[in-house]
C-alpha cells in the first residue's frame, strides 16, 4: 500500500513539473518572443517542451507540446486559432526529445535539441505554415534560420542546467524513474 501511494506522489510531481513547464512553454513562445512579421517568431517557447520530454519521457514532452501550443495559440491569437499542423510538430518535439535525451549527457541534450529543432520546427511548423497561412518561401527561410539559431542557445542552455548542476540532475533523475 505504501508503494502505491508513493508512485501517486511521484506521478502527481510530475503532473505538476509538466503543467509548469507548458506554462513556461506559453510564456516563453508567446509573451517572452520577438516576432518578426507573421510567421518569424524567436523565442524558447521549445525549451520547456523539450525539457519534459529529456526529463520524464517521449509522452510527457508531446503532452507539454500539446497543452502549451494550444493554451498559447488560444490565449495569445483567439479561438479558433490553433493550427494542428503546428500543435503536432511541437508534439514531434516532445517526443524526439525523449526518445533521445533521456541519459542528460551533454551528447544527448544537443542531439534531442537539434533533432526536435529540426525535424519538428523547422520541417513540420514551416510546412504548417505553408499549407495553413501560405507563408511565402523566403519567410520560411528565414524562419528555418532562427529556428537554428535557437536550438544553438538552447543546446547551451540544457547543457549549463542539466550537466553542470548535480542537484538539479539528481532531483531529475529521481522523479523520472
Amino acid at each position: 500500500m505504501e508503494k502505491n501511494n508513493s508512485r501517486k506522489r511521484k506521478n502527481l510531481k510530475v503532473l505538476v513539473f509538466c503543467a509548469l513547464l507548458a506554462a513556461a512553454g506559453v510564456v516563453l513562445g508567446q509573451y517572452l518572443s520577438i516576432k518578426i512579421g507573421n510567421s518569424i517568431r524567436i523565442g524558447f517557447g521549445n525549451l520547456p517542451v523539450i525539457m519534459a520530454g529529456c526529463m520524464f519521457g517521449p509522452l510527457a514532452g508531446a503532452s507539454v507540446g500539446i497543452v502549451s501550443d494550444i493554451i498559447g495559440a488560444i490565449s495569445f491569437y483567439g479561438i479558433g486559432s490553433v493550427n494542428p499542423i503546428i500543435t503536432l510538430a511541437m508534439a514531434v518535439e516532445g517526443i524526439l526529445a525523449g526518445l533521445i535525451g533521456r541519459k542528460l549527457t551533454a551528447t544527448s541534450l544537443v542531439a534531442a535539441d537539434f533533432s526536435a529543432h529540426i525535424v519538428g520546427a523547422a520541417v513540420i511548423k514551416s510546412i504548417g505554415l505553408w499549407i495553413w497561412y501560405r507563408t511565402p518561401a523566403l519567410q520560411i527561410w528565414l524562419r528555418v534560420g532562427s529556428t537554428l539559431i535557437e536550438a544553438v542557445i538552447e543546446s547551451v542552455l540544457l547543457v549549463a542546467l542539466f550537466c553542470s548542476n548535480t542537484v538539479v540532475i539528481k532531483n531529475v533523475r529521481k522523479l523520472s524513474q
